[in-house]
């Protein structure tokens, strides 16, 4: 007789770079300057190419986003120097996270990697000095490492809220709208 299954292993929710959900997410392409792997941060340069942040004031004073999935690259883990890279600029996407990581806290980007540490990779507390809090992201969903979800485009860079924005009085959902 054939031995029947009597447990199942927990589904995984998501994996690094994949986008959260469907809603309204506002994704750009840019050739990377060095291997990037899906569901980091990553800064734009001036000259309209990505890389990974390796300052503060890389991350903090430069606009980014997540390195999305690309499920047609070779390496299955990320993208090559000179690939075009899929950058999430709003929305929801799982990062990769290299502690666990609390809902109430902001997100901070690592800037420099020893060990099984990933440059570029999330945590919810400092870890020394290299890690910084990328603008306009904040966590929206917690978890055990190595995944969570960060929502970016959220502050300043989702338009103004608020008594003009698009929930107050002069919105679509307000008394005039």
């Amino acid at each position: 007789m054939d031995a029947v299954q009597t447990s199942m292993a927990e589904p995984r929710a998501g994996a690094p770079g994949l986008e959260y959900d469907c809603g309204f997410n506002d994704v750009v392409s840019k050739i990377c300057t060095e291997a990037i792997p899906f569901g980091v941060w990553v800064v734009f340069t001036a000259d309209g190419e990505c890389e990974l942040g390796d300052s503060e004031a890389e991350i903090e004073n430069n606009e980014g986003g997540v390195a999305l999935i690309d499920p047609t690259k070779a390496s299955g883990e990320g993208y090559a120097i000179g690939d075009a890279v899929r950058v999430l600029r709003r929305g929801r996407a799982w990062v990769l996270t290299d502690a666990t990581v609390t809902f109430s806290n902001a997100p901070y980007v690592r800037v420099t990697a020893t060990g099984d540490e990933v440059k570029g990779s999330f945590r919810s507390a400092v870890d020394g000095t290299d890690n910084f809090i990328p603008p306009g992201a904040k966590w929206f969903r917690g978890g055990a490492a190595p995944l969570a979800v960060l929502e970016v485009g959220v502050g300043g860079s989702t338009g103004p809220q608020g008594a003009t924005g698009p929930t107050g009085p002069t919105g679509p959902t307000g008394p005039t709208g």
